[in-house]
């Protein structure tokens, strides 16, 4: 079967669940298909098919949900995108994958209309329009549509060159969602909040595809801040959260939040980035609450691991293989290092893309042997919970040595004054590359030197920082994750 399908079947069976609350507002399931076709047919006028791409740029909302799955109902293709990316950017990806119309709100469509100039054959929809428009039962007629089908394309966040689209299947994007809720014991009842982008694959499968395909709930909040999601979690009884580190952190920052805030929560899901053991100690002590850890990419629909919800979870891991997925620890022959050893990860799985859109050789570069190549660093301990180092190419080598930042971050966490810490690599005629780290701190008269005698104590010479730069914040990506690219 395909997404939409099931997500009728759930439907048709759960009619009254509530399927996401808005700005207080909720929705029921009958209420979402009925939208949902109702925008089909709005765009089988634009006279959309099976196969056409189609680019949302829509924030966290109601009319992501029931856009996504019309397009899927057509056997379409869906494109999220970031509503914050540039006209260069949006251009790109349009040209790149053809895309044929975008769906966006009012608040883009200058934008938009400025790219579409330099585009030819795309048209443009906004949402704000369509939903004028009333279609009193639409027929719409059935089309075939395959679970080895692309459904989505994820276009990934270009850390070297441009962007690529990862395609992924319904199947792909089923497997991992189904996976999910077995892990998390999803029930009927449960209330995920969205505070991620819906556009990213993190919360398009956790807040979006898992709670559809199950008839449970989404609050979904248009946007992050602290206060707004404390309030939200304590007024509509969250049950579930999925969220990045950068999010925990300023939570723990906050003042005046209590356990009591938090008490209806009975897991928390983090990704996109390793947690530092320090800060997942600290906030779960704060606030009563269970953090759980797990790891995935964009290209994988996202998880590959997660730690067990019941069972051991092992702080400063990102768990255990995913029931239907299979990691292991590559050399740079592609051969699998024994346990304890640093390598590559690799995964297999249903879950895993189909490969790059117009990327033949990009795609074949991304597998060995079968293994999709995660370009992460890691290592097994000898019950199999997998330990993040760093991205292959956020290694530090100085002197010949390679230094990991995670273990050196991970030591500037403990450090009572430090909020937030990145190290990076800098070029450096002497010894290769040069220990830099950035750091936050509330303590503003914290020097240089106290941090690498701190960092003295525990660190051998040529890990600790030979510079420290104080910066009012670090920069981060859509999803709270910082972009070391733009410290180097």
């Amino acid at each position: 079967m395909n997404i939409y399908e099931m997500v009728k079947e759930v439907a048709n069976n759960k009619s009254k669940n509530i399927v996401y609350i808005y700005n207080g507002n909720k929705t029921n399931y009958e209420e979402l298909i009925s939208s949902s076709e109702n925008l089909a047919q709005s765009l089988i006028e634009q006279n959309i098919k099976k196969g056409d791409k189609i680019a949302l740029l829509l924030g966290n909302s109601p009319e992501f949900v029931q856009t996504y799955l019309a397009i899927l109902k057509l056997g379409a293709i869906v494109i999220p995108l970031n509503p914050a990316l540039t006209e260069s950017e949006i251009s790109y990806i349009f040209k790149d994958s053809s895309t044929k119309l975008v769906i966006s709100t009012s608040e883009q469509k200058e934008k938009l209309k400025n790219v579409i100039e330099k585009t030819s054959k795309i048209s443009m929809i906004l949402i704000d329009e369509i939903q004028q428009k009333e279609n009193n039962n639409p027929q719409l007629k059935e089309i075939e549509i395959h679970q080895n089908d692309i459904a989505v394309i994820l276009y990934t966040s270009g850390t070297t060159g441009n962007p690529k689209g990862a395609m992924l299947t319904h199947s792909n994007l089923i497997e991992n969602a189904n996976d999910f809720t077995k892990l998390i014991e999803l029930r009927e009842d449960d209330r995920m909040i969205a505070v991620l982008p819906m556009f990213h694959s993190f919360c398009l499968t956790l807040c979006v595809n898992m709670i559809l395909l199950k008839g449970a709930s989404t609050i979904i909040l248009p946007k992050f801040h602290p206060v707004d999601l404390v309030e939200v979690i304590k007024k509509e009884e969250a049950t579930l959260i999925a969220a990045v580190p950068t999010i925990y952190n300023y939570l723990y920052q906050l003042e005046g939040a209590t356990a009591n805030d938090f008490s209806s929560l009975r897991a928390c899901i983090s990704g996109g980035a390793s947690i530092p053991i320090e800060l997942l100690h600290s906030i779960q002590e704060k606030y009563n609450i269970l953090i759980v850890e797990g790891y995935g990419l964009s290209e994988t629909a996202p998880v590959l691991t997660f730690n067990p919800y019941r069972g051991l979870c092992k702080p400063g891991s990102v768990g255990l293989d995913i029931p239907s997925v299979e990691t292991k620890i590559f050399n740079e022959n592609g051969e699998e290092v024994p346990t304890g050893e640093v390598g590559e990860v690799v995964a297999k799985g249903p879950n895993v893309m189909s490969g790059y859109l117009n990327k033949e050789e990009e795609t074949k570069k991304a597998f060995i042997n079968g293994w999709f190549k995660t370009g992460d660093l890691g290592k097994k301990d000898e019950e199999g919970y997998l330990y993040l180092l760093d991205r292959k190419k956020d290694v530090i080598i100085t002197n010949g040595y390679n230094v990991y930042p995670r273990e050196i971050e991970e030591h500037l966490y403990k450090h009572a004054d430090i909020i937030e810490a990145a190290v990076v690599g800098k070029p450096d005629d002497i010894v290769g590359e040069s220990v830099c780290a950035y750091l936050v701190v509330s303590n503003q008269s914290l020097s240089k030197s106290e941090i690498m005698d701190f960092c003295k104590k525990a660190l051998v010479y040529y890990k600790v920082p030979k510079q420290i730069y104080f910066v009012n914040e670090l920069p981060k990506n859509s999803t709270g994750k910082i972009l070391k690219r733009k410290l180097k």
